[in-house]
């Protein structure tokens, strides 16, 4: 993937959606940077994490 597409989809993602524009942009320059420094080119290796919670209610015991 190139830098250019990977920026475009990672202000989409998880805890870079709630940043300030500023921030975003600091993020965004840094991973462009780095991205930049492995060739413009790297491939992502996506990982899913899935999270499962009962909800019991105590008061009622």
């Amino acid at each position: 993937m190139r830098a250019i597409a990977w920026l475009d989809v990672l202000p989409t993602q998880g805890a870079l959606t709630g940043l300030p524009a500023d921030a975003l942009a600091g993020v965004l320059h840094e991973v462009g940077t780095a991205i930049d420094a492995m060739g413009d080119h790297f491939t992502p290796r996506p990982t899913t994490v899935a999270v499962s919670a009962v909800r019991t209610d105590r008061s009622a015991s």
